[in-house]
């Protein structure tokens, strides 16, 4: 069945009507920008607080960054918390207050130059694990995604609506859920450079630092060599990188101990375990289980000693884990 043809008169009605809606729509999008960018608070930042890097936005101001924080009216897309630092605080005691990690931290905070909070009075702290960054425009959210390698949604206001073309905002904020930061300042880009070729041994918290402190045992400071990192007995271990074995099995002190030959002369230690699963000159690998979590030793809990050395200098572990 043919459709009924329209006449030359309602051909000419209906184009009159689409070109009404089509006024119509403009005019309201016009309106509303003007109606907008009259009594909207924009988000804007100082100039200078920050630089580009590879065309994103790294904050190089701590004040002005807090203080945009402490100002932002949109939806980080995460809970964020300003976190007061007092003193005898370091970035390890923080990021186990709010169960998160230091890379959460360093991608919420970028202007930090150092794993040193020292003159930092004010943190920006998300409550959950995951990149915060501050971004120009939707272009940047979305290379950021596929820098990355992030499959799940982005979360945040960081889009702008169609009343809001005459008063952009200056800087939105995105959130990546469970992503790692891989852009940082360039001055602790070269601890990131370290630290990407290693990865935690155990799961757990920082029980002990490196350096000198109160021995548990016989009283009185003594220097300790390594970080102690808490867990349950029995959670596997594997090494911080691909390496040889070079020794397996008990050291006074540290009882069940493994360590390990890296390249580039780098040294791991183990110690403490309830079980030890290579033997010297094995080759092992970052998936490697080389043993389990124990308290075999000088030791008063469950926990792994783990120590780094490099030409037989022992060097801070946090370097490399943190």
């Amino acid at each position: 069945m043919n459709g009924i043809p329209l006449t030359r008169y309602q051909i000419t009605r209906l184009v009159y009507y689409l070109k009404v809606m089509a006024l119509a729509f403009v005019a309201i999008i016009v309106l509303g920008n003007i109606i907008v960018a009259l009594v909207k608070n924009r988000i804007t930042v100082a100039p200078g607080s920050y630089e580009l890097k590879d065309g994103f936005p790294l904050f190089t101001s701590a004040s002005e960054y807090v203080s945009l924080v402490k100002r932002y009216h949109k939806d980080f897309g995460v809970q964020v918390k300003i976190h007061k630092i007092r003193s005898g605080e370091s970035l390890w005691m923080i990021a186990h207050q709010y169960n998160i990690s230091i890379d959460t931290i360093i991608a919420a905070n970028p202007y930090l130059s150092s794993l040193s909070i020292e003159g930092i009075t004010e943190l920006v702290v998300p409550l959950e694990e995951g990149v915060l960054l501050p971004v120009n425009n939707l272009i940047d959210v979305w290379r950021m995604k596929w820098r990355l390698s992030h499959k799940g949604p982005v979360r945040g206001a960081y889009w702008h609506t169609p009343f809001e073309l005459l008063a952009l905002d200056e800087i939105r904020f995105a959130f990546y859920p469970g992503s790692r930061p891989v852009l940082v300042n360039g001055r602790i880009d070269a601890l990131f450079e370290i630290k990407r070729k290693f990865q935690a041994p155990v799961f757990g918290y920082f029980t002990s630092m490196f350096g000198m402190r109160q021995d548990s045992h016989y009283g009185g400071m003594a220097f300790h060599n390594g970080i102690d990192i808490a867990g349950r007995m029995g959670d596997p271990i594997r090494p911080v990188r691909e390496g040889m074995v070079s020794f397996e099995g008990w050291k006074d002190g540290y009882g069940n101990t493994i360590i390990i030959q890296h390249e580039e002369g780098y040294v791991s230690m183990y110690g403490h375990l309830s079980k030890i699963f290579v033997k010297k000159g094995d080759l092992v690998y970052k998936e490697t289980i080389i043993g389990h979590l124990g308290t075999t030793g000088r030791s008063t809990g469950p926990h792994l000693h783990f120590a780094m050395s490099r030409h037989g200098e022992f060097i801070n572990p946090l370097l490399f884990i943190w």
